[in-house]
């Protein structure tokens, strides 16, 4: 509300002005944003990442900072879990979605540098059973980070395998397995939007060096997208909370586009619900829509629209 201080109308007048204009940020963040993400084309590709909507950084853990001429191993360390139903999807194969990852530091410099283990995967289980948990995929990621502070922001640079395999696939008689491993690079940048460090927005750039889709049977091959053709990736991401130091609101956007065959493609997701803050990390009721042109589960390659409500617990600054 905007209240005039006495005798000093033009300060009431401009305090009204401000309050407006973040309101109107405020809006346009909420509504437009994830409005502009759910109408982009749905004709263009990507693919799928155990933790494509994944941020790390310990170093913006404040309970473990070091002296800067200080260096110690396995200074901190945490996970994520995740359960969710998919209470709209566009295909038979996905109902349910359980993730489920964590990371090590094994060693940090001061408050300046960091080398972390991580390591997450992601369950899919479709409807084709009595008791509709039916297992049917997993995807698998695990690599090396390296986090050094500028000023401003964050660089981090590293190697991520990725893999995918199916489960209890004997009855279908077909089989995919992708193996997607990158050198990635990304800039992550806290920001200030209403509140301090309200936002987080991350840039980041993929380069695979080992690409693998293998299907059974080998005639099934012959149907596009061929993962073996990745070649590169370009992330946006942002990640917005109502206030980082206490409950409320947020919303997550991400883009992927993604160079594949010598063609560029489209991936994105939105994200919204709320966050129950806590000093160690958060407990998040979420709803996701996400497009996926395929979505790397049948062995004939297919796109797919996926709606979906969740929980998920994060230990201190793993984003998601």
């Amino acid at each position: 509300m905007c209240y005039p201080e006495p005798g000093n109308p033009r300060t009431f007048l401009n305090i009204c002005h401000h309050t407006k204009i973040r309101f109107t940020r405020t809006i346009l963040i909420v509504l437009l944003l994830p409005i502009i993400i759910m109408l982009l084309p749905a004709t263009l590709e990507a693919q799928r990442q155990a933790a494509r909507g994944l941020i790390i950084n310990p170093l913006l853990d404040d309970r473990h900072h070091l002296p800067d001429n200080k260096a110690q191993s396995f200074n901190t360390f945490g996970g994520w879990a995740g359960f969710g139903y998919f209470a709209l999807s566009s295909d038979d194969h996905h109902l349910w979605y359980q993730d489920l990852g964590g990371y090590v530091e094994l060693w940090r410099q001061g408050s300046t540098a960091s080398l972390l283990l991580t390591g997450q995967i992601q369950f899919i289980a479709d409807p084709h059973n009595d008791i509709n948990f039916n297992p049917r995929a997993i995807f698998w990621e695990e690599g090396l980070l390296y986090t050094n502070h500028l000023n401003p922001g964050y660089l981090q640079i590293g190697f991520m395998h990725r893999c995918k395999h199916d489960i209890d696939n004997l009855e279908r008689g077909e089989e995919r397995s992708l193996i997607f491993s990158s050198m990635i690079v990304r800039y992550q940048q806290p920001a200030s939007l209403f509140r301090t460090n309200d936002i987080m927005l991350m840039a980041g750039f993929d380069q695979y060096v080992i690409t693998w889709d293998r299907r059974k049977s080998r005639e099934l091959e012959a149907y596009a997208p061929d993962w073996n053709d990745l070649s590169n990736e370009f992330t946006l991401q942002a990640h917005w909370r109502e206030n980082p130091s206490v409950s409320g609101i947020f919303l997550e956007s991400r883009l992927h586009v993604v160079n594949l065959d010598g063609n560029l493609r489209l991936n994105r997701g939105v994200s919204t619900g709320w966050y129950f803050h806590r000093s160690g990390g958060d407990f998040r009721i979420a709803l996701h829509y996400e497009y996926l042109h395929d979505s790397g589960v049948p062995a004939v390659p297919a796109d797919v629209h996926l709606i979906s409500v969740g929980i998920r617990a994060n230990s201190a600054f793993v984003v998601w």
